[in-house]
């Protein structure tokens, strides 16, 4: 079973996440805050993060550069509503596996998730938005 990680303070899109996410292939850790992002990478060790780079207490990219500290290979798919190129090189050069923008599609934000935990996306859980 993949363990995910998911760093955001946007509790709308946590719920949305777990949501279509939901199967019996992952599980979920989160938190709103990076400090207590990073410790739970620590004591976790995650197959995936799916972190936010807006968050209140950390920047975003200083967490990631935290989680690389701890695991060099940690895989990190960069969740952001400020889409530049500026944060999407800045993502990549510290590490991030993936960078999707707010709102994300969310059949290829399902399709790079389960890319990253090498699961096969039709076992995920419907799109809430069907219903």
């Amino acid at each position: 079973m993949a363990k995910v990680l998911i760093i955001d303070d946007d509790e709308m899109h946590l719920v949305m996440v777990r949501q279509v996410l939901d199967s019996e292939a992952v599980t979920f850790l989160s938190t709103a805050d990076g400090p207590h992002g990073i410790k739970l990478f620590a004591e976790h060790r995650p197959d995936l993060v799916l972190l936010d780079m807006g968050l209140p207490s950390m920047s975003g990219i200083d967490v990631l550069k935290e989680i690389k500290k701890i695991d060099a290979l940690a895989k990190v798919i960069v969740v952001t509503g400020y889409g530049s190129t500026d944060v999407a090189k800045a993502a990549e050069r510290s590490g991030a596996y993936g960078f999707i923008q707010k709102p994300v599609d969310m059949k290829t934000f399902v399709g790079i998730i389960y890319s990253a935990l090498g699961l096969d996306p039709d076992s995920a859980g419907s799109d809430p938005s069907e219903s």
